[in-house]
């Protein structure tokens, strides 16, 4: 679950960046948006869309970006 700043188009490429347990490194992880459902239900607990993504490229790199490994095969 990722919260979004706001809600993308389909096409678009959402980066998560994931910080690693020991903190030394980041994983870096780039999607593209296949999908978008928005929501009718405007309740506070309910999201406004609905995304579906699939991954592009996922990498790791330490936290001031370089990176060091691309994990895709």
């Amino acid at each position: 679950m990722v919260d979004l700043p706001q809600i993308p188009r389909v096409g678009e490429t959402i980066v998560v960046e994931r910080i690693s347990p020991q903190k030394q490194f980041v994983i870096i992880f780039e999607y593209i948006v296949t999908a978008v459902q928005l929501n009718a239900s405007k309740s506070a607990n309910a999201a406004d869309a609905q995304v579906n993504a699939c991954l592009n490229h996922c990498w790791e790199g330490t936290s001031n970006f370089n990176v060091t490994n691309f994990l895709e095969k």
